[in-house]
């Protein structure tokens, strides 16, 4: 998992909850950083703030933007602090899974990076039975 928000504690509460969870989490606080860590890992999930700090722009809508065009099969979950709904239908064009207000409680991330990973595995394979 990648979490990408310029609130070092959404980062350390997110990353503590899912690696109690056994999942690998990787976390950054900007749209660049974000972007390396998307060229170098694959990931089955990305948890983006929408907007991050000292920009008045939608980081989130380009970081979203870089994640489908990079890892099209990655789960994208953004949260906003703002009910704006052109932000809101540019993430859902671009094919957001997600799409929260904030605040968000950690244990909603983890609930949803769930779904998305039982999505991914699919049916668990069942034994099969030899005739003998």
């Amino acid at each position: 998992m990648l979490i990408v928000d310029d609130e070092p504690g959404i980062l350390f509460a997110y990353r503590k909850l899912l690696e109690q969870q056994g999942m690998t989490v990787d976390s950054c606080d900007c749209l660049c950083e974000a972007l390396e860590y998307l060229n170098k890992h694959h990931y089955l999930a990305v948890v983006a703030d929408m907007r991050l700090q000292g920009t008045d722009s939608a980081d989130g809508l380009d970081l979203v933007r870089e994640v489908r065009q990079r890892q099209p099969d990655a789960g994208v979950i953004v949260a906003s602090g703002t009910s704006d709904q052109k932000i809101r239908q540019s993430a859902s064009e671009l094919g957001v899974n997600h799409y929260l207000e904030k605040p968000v409680h950690p244990a909603l991330i983890l609930d949803l990076l769930i779904q998305l990973r039982k999505a991914v595995s699919g049916p668990q394979l069942q034994p099969t039975l030899e005739a003998g």
